[in-house]
């Protein structure tokens, strides 16, 4: 006959000493993004009075809407495993076509025709990468080259500036003070966000970049899934050059080349992971809001503009490495068993996977 006594109080404290230091950890990987973001806002709000103005907030969502929007974009594209360095290209030969087709017929029909461009820019893109099985990172380095010698060739590099007031309504036009466009941009958060977290595509997405063999095993149509992305991609890069023509009444070729690392440092820094899988809309939300309130923090402080970006490539190198250890340490914990389980990630799909490191 065995017998079996109930631990006492001082077995069981380690264990709860470990479950709630495993609690904790859980807690920091998911929302530590949060609490560094608001640490980095109220040490520039009390050394920049001018940061926390509402005229400065209202100029900070508009003058971020064509990098948030694509962002919301390359959200998509990166959770499915893929990648999208044509966007700074397609951007600006959407914001062209709007601008040129602006200048004699009216804004419907110019806006209209960008998103067409976009469409058809993220179609080529999703047929070449998953059709042809191209590498996405040389396929979109390639249609990048590509789209910017058609704006350029187009345009011979002058900018087309339109003169109807009502073109400009979506990108310089606000309601009560807030600018349409960072309504746009905030919709498109939203909208991206509900769609990755309560819906049948949203999980596929989750599923295809976790794992893709085992996605097409599962009926999930891998191609498709992946390839959608690249057309979401694309009319991201048409509601962006709308935005953008619209702001400034006119657009040329390179209207803003370096906006494809300031997308790529917002998703990054929030904390989607290159590998595919794993991130979440809120947290490209907060990435944003991070490289936004850092670069105006610059412009208050009036820094040089050309230590933002050694500011942005140690970030993003950062936030490489903190994705790479967490890769690890997951993997680690996976292969190695506990004698207490680990609480789900909040932002874990069903069956599994974390969503938000």
């Amino acid at each position: 006959m065995t017998l079996t006594t109930s631990p006492t109080a001082q077995e069981r404290l380690p264990r709860l000493t470990g479950k709630a230091g495993r609690y904790a950890t859980v807690l920091l990987r998911t929302y530590g993004i949060v609490l560094a973001f608001a640490v980095l806002v109220a040490v520039v709000a009390a050394s920049s009075p001018g940061f926390a103005t509402r005229t400065n907030i209202f100029n900070l969502f508009s003058q971020w809407a064509p990098a948030g929007i694509l962002a919301v974009a390359m959200t998509y594209v990166i959770l499915a495993g893929g990648f999208d360095l044509s966007i700074a290209s397609g951007f600006s030969l959407c914001a062209v076509t709007a601008a040129a087709i602006g200048r004699t017929e009216d804004p419907a029909v110019a806006f209209l025709a960008a998103l067409a461009v976009g469409l058809a820019i993220g179609l080529v893109n999703g047929v070449l990468v998953e059709g042809a099985k191209i590498n996405p990172f040389i396929t979109t380095v390639g249609t990048g080259f590509i789209l910017n010698g058609i704006a350029l060739v187009a345009t011979g590099n002058i900018a087309y500036v339109v003169d109807n007031p009502d073109f400009g309504t979506i990108g310089a036009g606000a309601w009560h003070g807030f600018p349409y466009s960072g309504m746009i941009l905030i919709f498109c958060l939203v909208a991206g966000g509900l769609v990755l977290a309560k819906t049948v595509y949203g999980q596929s997405i989750y599923a295809v970049g976790g794992n893709a063999e085992a996605s097409r095993l599962s009926g999930i149509r891998v191609g498709t899934t992946v390839g959608s992305t690249y057309v979401l991609s694309g009319l991201a890069m048409g509601v962006a050059g709308i935005i953008a023509a619209s702001q400034l009444n006119s657009a040329q070729a390179n209207i803003d080349p370096n906006i494809v690392f300031d997308v790529i440092t917002i998703v990054v820094v929030g904390g989607t992971s290159l590998g595919g899988g794993i991130g979440s809309m809120w947290r490209t939300a907060v990435g944003l809001g991070i490289v936004a309130t850092i670069s105006n923090a610059f412009s208050l402080a009036d820094i040089n503009p050309f230590y933002q970006d050694i500011v942005k490539g140690c970030i993003i190198i950062g936030a490489l490495a903190l994705d790479a250890y967490a890769r690890r340490l997951a993997g680690r914990t996976r292969t190695r068993p506990g004698p207490a389980a680990v609480p789900a990630h909040p932002d874990a799909p069903p069956g599994g996977g974390d969503r938000g490191s």
